[in-house]
């Protein structure tokens, strides 16, 4: 009996033994001290203040999952993205601060136009030969199950309720596949319509105060005191221009704020329903900026006009603010979160896209977990969004709850580090709260894009009445929706 008790006691010593000398010497994981070091060293590579200052505040929520390892020996992974100028500045400089904190793992960028990255992504995935990881935007995957689609981020990298305090919880049911696991990780948003941007110094001309426009009654009255005209009274310069899809995205957010979002669509028999009071209100309170004179809907694509200033003010998300930054170095921007439609005291957010982060199916080993680790340090890591608003690159609501809290804490207390990462902080306040999605299975580029905002310009224009256009979109998007079902 004691032989016998003496022979258990020496075999748990010497699986004690083997378990510390693993968990001493074994495969390589990130810990919270390297992780502590990555990140000043980070901050230095960066040289941005702004980067030095968030690191330094939040450094503890950046150590690297459980069970992740880094690769020991050199990996390549491809990542597919969106190519615009701010996004492809923003991504190379990201590459090398995530290479130099991780140098086993190189990052293949292969940037893809939108339509071609909208277009190739599934048809790739099909045939086996998508990158390793992809960039896409999470309305994509409208109608999809994601577990079919893509590699899984949980409960590997984090468990459910883990990401959910790590990103926003709302964002990410269409990232979540039919096994309740989440498929793909949401980082950011360009908040299609979640203001107006501006010419500085064409209020400051005029002696406007932006923060004294609270509804679209003050911007009506904005704009008609920017409006410029010609000897024959033809519009010269726009008070406001409508002329992106974004006007199409305020035209159903208006029709949300005024309590109408239930009537729209009946997600259950799929029908559309736009012959409504609320409709009609929003569709002719836009066209009276046409009948007041105050916007010209032959102004132009918005890309040249705008810049060009042809109009004062443009709705559109604060992704332009970056996007512009490089191409128009001499403009002076700036933006103004979305005002009320008047009579009501909130925004309402119907359709919002997020741009995404998935992995293939493909990968294992040390390719699956570089991908594993290029997703956690872009979305924890707060030197991915410090390189967009510190240089410009890119300005929108990064989806970090740990950056956001932290960015608007010190645009409170009136440190923020420029005015990017204020306008970030100030939108991510405003625009994720108001966040109320339309239970619709038809894309944004179809639903917006390719319906809605090519009605309005009818209207705009005078080919079409409101009357028209509404009974259109009740029927189009009817007939759409239950294609869809």
């Amino acid at each position: 009996m004691y032989k016998s008790k003496f022979l258990k006691l020496l075999l748990l010593s010497l699986v004690i033994i083997v378990v510390i000398s693993f968990s001493m010497f074994g495969c390589k994981t990130t810990t919270s001290t390297e992780t502590t070091a990555a990140a000043e060293t980070t901050a230095a590579a960066t040289e941005t203040t702004a980067g030095a200052e968030t690191t330094a505040a939040t450094t503890e929520s950046t150590s690297q999952a459980k069970g992740v390892s880094v690769p020991q020996k050199e990996t390549k992974i491809d990542l597919w993205f969106q190519d615009w100028a701010g996004g492809k500045a923003w991504t190379d400089a990201w590459v090398k601060v995530f290479e130099q904190k991780y140098p086993t793992i190189k990052v293949n960028v292969i940037y893809l136009p939108f339509e071609e990255l909208n277009t190739k992504i599934f048809p790739s995935i099909a045939a086996g030969n998508e990158a390793d990881l992809l960039m896409f935007y999470d309305e994509w995957l409208l109608g999809k199950d994601p577990s079919k689609i893509f590699g899984a981020i949980t409960p590997e990298l984090y468990t459910v309720d883990e990401l959910k305090k790590v990103v926003n919880a709302s964002t990410l049911p269409r990232e979540t596949g039919s096994d309740g696991q989440v498929y793909g990780i949401p980082f950011c948003t360009g908040a299609n319509a979640a203001g107006i941007l501006i010419h500085k110094d064409l209020f400051d001309e005029a002696g406007i105060d932006p923060k004294s426009i609270k509804d679209w009654n003050d911007v009506k009255e904005v704009a008609k005191k920017l409006t410029k005209y010609d000897s024959s009274g033809k519009i010269k310069r726009s008070g406001i221009l409508f002329t992106y899809t974004e006007s199409a995205n305020l035209f159903l957010n208006m029709i949300a704020e005024q309590g109408a979002a239930d009537k729209l669509l009946n997600p259950q028999t799929g029908e559309w329903n736009f012959n409504i009071p609320e409709a009609k209100n929003a569709i002719e309170f836009l066209k009276s900026f046409v009948d007041e004179k105050i916007f010209d809907p032959q102004s132009g694509d918005y890309n040249t006009a705008f810049p060009n200033k042809i109009g004062a003010m443009l709705v559109i998300g604060p992704w332009a603010l970056g996007a512009w930054k490089e191409q128009y170095p001499d403009l002076k921007l700036d933006y103004i979160n979305m005002p009320h439609y008047p009579g009501t005291n909130s925004n309402v957010q119907t359709v919002v896209s997020w741009a995404s982060y998935a992995i293939s199916k493909r990968l294992e080993g040390d390719k699956r977990n570089a991908a594993l680790i290029f997703l956690k340090e872009t979305i924890e890591n707060p030197d991915y969004f410090n390189i967009a608003f510190s240089n410009g690159y890119w300005v929108g609501v990064p989806n970090s709850q740990n950056y956001i809290n932290y960015i608007s804490q010190l645009a409170k207390e009136g440190k923020a580090p420029n005015r990017a990462a204020e306008i970030a902080a100030e939108v991510a306040s405003d625009y994720v709260p108001t966040i109320k999605l339309l239970p619709t299975k038809i894309s944004e580029p179809e639903l917006i894009r390719n319906i809605i905002y090519p009605e309005m310009q009818n209207v705009f224009i005078g080919t079409k009445t409101v009357d028209q256009m509404l009974d259109y979109l009740t029927k189009t998007l009817t007939q759409k929706e239950k294609e869809q079902q």
